[in-house]
């Protein structure tokens, strides 16, 4: 999923839709829209780099090339299209939009794709996946940190979140609360948090997160 909007204020009708995004209906028809040409608007249009930097930060920290990955709001499969680029193997992503998850099982490079809301339980098994992460997601007009605590209940214990946060949501939407409850349950360790950009040449607009299931 898309979702974090450059800085400047030139935005193509695309981004500004994106970012005014309300619910899982506008999200849905939104995607159905554009998902045909979203890497080229994003990727080619707008520079969006937060994709390969995310899959850069989960690839510091989770070297083996077998392990299971879950890419939550995964789109067209920018994130894992990276991933497979470095030889991971089992990746698996689950979205919305249908129409979205239909561009990224063309790129041949998933087991399974998952259409599911982010914001109710997913179908899926405790402690089955070594890493998770997700580009986009955790922004305005998305989710919020609800799905924060089923990615910890599917991580196996030592598995890793590499995620994105867009820094005006941190405190307002209760990111950082949820990760602290976490850690408190003693379900999350913080990795490493740093703020960066997410588009060529813009300013920093959120967070680029690492966890650890404890």
């Amino acid at each position: 999923m898309p979702g974090e909007r450059p800085s400047s204020h030139s935005e193509s009708e695309f981004i500004d839709e994106a970012y005014n995004l309300e619910d899982a209906d506008s999200m849905a028809a939104f995607y159905r829209k554009w998902a045909a040409d979203y890497d080229h608007q994003m990727l080619d249009l707008a520079g969006y780099t937060s994709p390969s930097r995310v899959a850069e930060i989960l690839v510091e920290h989770l070297h083996d090339r077998s392990a299971s990955i879950l890419d939550v709001g995964c789109g067209t499969g920018l994130t894992c299209r990276l991933l497979a680029q470095q030889n991971y193997v089992n990746l698996d992503g689950v979205d919305l939009s249908k129409d979205m998850l239909a561009v990224a099982g063309e790129r041949g490079i998933y087991r399974h794709l998952l259409q599911a809301d982010l914001n109710l339980p997913l179908p899926l098994a405790a402690e089955d996946y070594d890493g998770v992460i997700s580009s986009g997601t955790f922004t305005h007009g998305h989710v919020g940190p609800e799905p924060l605590h089923e990615i910890f209940r599917i991580l196996k214990p030592g598995g890793i979140l590499a995620c994105t946060v867009h820094q005006d949501l941190w405190q307002s939407m209760g990111f950082e609360t949820t990760f602290d409850e976490l850690a408190k349950q003693g379900l999350a360790t913080e990795v490493s948090r740093s703020l960066e950009s997410y588009y060529r040449d813009k300013p920093v607009e959120g967070w680029f997160c690492v966890y650890r299931k404890t």
